[in-house]
C-alpha cells in the first residue's frame, strides 16, 4: 500500500506541476526559461535474479548427553576394585567395576559337583542294575531269611528256657511260703504262737512272692525280645525282597521323574550362582565417558547402591530455548525438512557445528524470568574432522547460541521487497518496465521474504525488471 501511494502523490504532483505552469503562463507574473524548470522524477529500478533466502531465530542452549545412567550392581557384595576415573572414554561391555567373589566362585564349585552326583544317579536309574548289584541283592535276601528262621527258632524255644524252669520253681516255693503262712495264721489266731512268728511266716511269704514275680518278668521279657527279633527279621527279609524286584523290574516312571528332577534343579542352582559371579562384575551398557564415581573400595553395596555415572556423549543432545513468538519455526513438522540449526559453542566461537531439531516440549518453560519453547536438537560430529576441527572435544553442560533455520528456499526467483505493491491481504503485485520504459502492473505470487528480499512464485521471469520507486 505504501508502495502504490507512492506513485499516487508522483502523478499528483506532475499534475500540480502541469497546472501551476500553466496559471503561471497566463497570469504573466514572470517569465520562467526550461531552464529553471524542476526536472522530471527518475524510476529506480532493480532486475529479477536467482539466488537464496533463508529466515532464521535465535536462541541458546547448553549440551546434554544422549543418555546419562547411574549404574549399579545386579548382586550385593564388597566392592573389590573400581578400574575406571572419573573422564574415562570407555566402550560397551568394558568391566567398570568388581566385587570380592571367592564366596560366589566357591558356590559355583558346589553346584557343579551336585550336578554331577545328579547326573550320575540318573544315569544309574536309566541304565538299570549291574550283574554285581543284582548278586549282592539276591544275598542279602537269602541273608534275611536265614535270620528270620532263626529268630523263629528262638522265640519257639522260650518256652523250653531256663528261665520258663526257674519261673516254675520259684511259683512251687511261693505255694509252700503261702500253706506255712496259713498254717502259722491259724496257730496265731489260737494263741499259741506269738506276732512274731505270724510276722515272720507273712514277710517269708512276700519274700517268695517277689521272686516268683521276678522270675515271671525275665520270662516274658527274653519271650518279647525273641518275638522282637521275628518281627525285625521278617521286616528285613521284605526290604530285601522289595529291593531285589525293583533292581529286577525297569526303572519306575516316578524314580526316572525324581532322578530327572534332580538334576534340573541341580543345573538351576548352578546357572543361579553363574548369574552371582557374573553379576559381581560392572558392565558399560554403552559407549560413554565416566562423570561421576560415587562408590568406595572395600564397602558392602547393595543392588541399589549407585557405583558411578556413565554418559553417552557419541551423540549428544542440545537443549535450547527460543522466544513464544517464534514457537512456530521449531515444531517438528515444520516445513523445513528435518529443522535445520546451526550451533555454535561459547567455548569454541570460530567452530559451527550443524544439527536437526528432534523433540520440542509440548509445554511452555520459564527461560529467565520469560515465557520460552524448550526444544532438543541433535549434534552432527562428522564435520569435526583434523582440518576443520582439530582436538575439540565437548562436554555436557556446555552452552551454545543457536540459530534455527525457519525456512529456505534455494535458487528461487527474488526481488527487492521495495518492488512488492500489497493490494489487499496476501495478494501482491509489481511494476514490470518494458523495454521501451512503460510500466506494466503485474500480479505476482510470494513466498519467502526476508528485510531485503522477496521470493517469487510465480508472475515474474528471469532478468525483467522492475520498479523499486522513484530516485530524487
Amino acid at each position: 500500500m505504501r508502495k502504490r501511494g507512492t506513485w499516487i502523490v508522483l502523478i499528483g504532483a506532475l499534475l500540480l506541476t502541469a497546472t501551476g505552469g500553466y496559471v503561471a503562463y497566463v497570469r504573466s507574473l514572470s517569465p520562467v526559461s526550461l531552464a529553471d524548470e524542476p526536472p522530471e522524477p527518475t524510476l529506480e529500478t532493480e532486475t529479477v535474479t536467482r539466488g537464496d533466502i533463508i529466515l532464521t531465530i535465535d536462541g541458546s542452549g547448553e549440551l546434554l548427553p544422549a543418555a546419562e545412567l547411574e549404574l549399579s550392581f545386579r548382586t550385593g557384595g564388597v566392592l573389590d576394585e573400581v578400574l575406571v576415573e572419573v573422564g574415562d572414554q570407555v566402550k560397551e561391555d568394558d568391566v567398570l567395576a568388581r566385587l570380592a567373589t571367592e564366596e560366589l566362585e566357591r558356590a559355583v564349585g558346589v553346584a557343579n559337583i551336585e550336578v554331577q552326583l545328579a547326573q550320575l544317579e540318573l544315569a544309574d536309574v536309566r541304565e538299570g542294575p549291574s550283574d554285581a548289584e543284582l548278586a549282592d541283592a539276591r544275598a542279602v535276601l537269602r541273608d534275611a531269611q536265614v535270620e528270620l528262621e532263626l529268630a523263629r527258632a528262638a522265640y519257639e524255644n522260650t518256652s523250653d528256657s531256663a528261665l520258663d524252669e526257674a519261673v516254675h520253681a520259684r511259683r512251687n516255693e511261693f505255694e509252700w511260703y503261702r500253706g506255712y503262712y496259713w498254717e502259722q495264721k491259724q496257730e496265731f489266731e489260737k494263741g499259741d504262737i506269738s506276732q512274731s512268728d505270724h510276722d515272720h511266716a507273712m514277710n517269708a511269704l512276700i519274700s517268695a512272692e517277689g521272686r516268683l514275680n521276678e522270675a515271671i518278668n525275665q520270662a516274658l521279657a527274653e519271650e518279647a525280645q525273641a518275638k522282637n527279633q521275628v518281627a525285625q527279621a521278617q521286616n528285613e527279609v521284605y526290604q530285601a525282597s522289595e529291593n531285589l524286584q525293583l533292581l529286577e523290574s525297569e526303572p519306575l516312571t516316578d524314580t526316572l521323574v525324581r532322578a530327572e528332577l534332580a538334576v534340573d534343579e541341580a543345573l538351576w542352582a548352578r546357572e543361579q550362582a553363574l548369574i552371582d559371579l557374573e553379576a559381581a562384575q560392572l558392565y558399560a551398557p554403552f559407549d560413554g565417558i565416566v562423570m561421576d564415581v560415587a562408590a568406595t573400595v572395600g564397602k558392602q553395596v547393595g543392588t541399589n547402591t549407585p557405583i558411578l555415572t556413565l554418559a553417552d556423549l557419541q551423540e549428544p543432545l542440545l537443549c535450547f530455548w527460543v522466544e513464544e513468538t517464534d514457537m512456530a519455526s521449531v515444531a517438528v513438522d515444520n516445513r523445513v525438512a528435518r529443522n535445520p540449526v546451526n550451533i555454535v559453542f561459547e567455548a569454541w566461537p570460530d567452530d559451527t557445528f550443524t544439527g536437526e531439531i528432534v523433540r520440542v516440549n509440548p509445554v511452555l518453560v520459564t527461560a529467565d524470568g520469560t515465557p520460552a519453547v524448550q526444544a532438543w536438537a541433535s549434534v552432527d560430529l562428522s564435520a569435526q574432522d583434523a582440518i576443520h576441527m582439530p582436538s575439540i572435544s565437548l562436554l555436557a553442560g556446555m552452552t551454545a547460541d543457536v540459530e534455527i533455520v525457519a525456512a529456505e528456499a534455494r535458487d528461487t526467483l527474488l526481488v527487492p521487497v521495495e518492488a512488492l505493491r500489497e493490494t489487499s491481504p496476501g495478494n501482491y503485485t509489481v511494476f514490470v518496465v518494458k523495454p521501451d520504459g512503460e510500466l506494466e502492473m503485474r500480479a505476482v505470487v510470494v513466498g519467502l521474504r526476508d528485510f531485503t528480499n522477496a521470493e517469487i512464485l510465480d508472475g515474474l521471469e528471469l532478468g525483467e525488471v522492475v520498479s523499486v520507486g522513484e530516485m530524487e
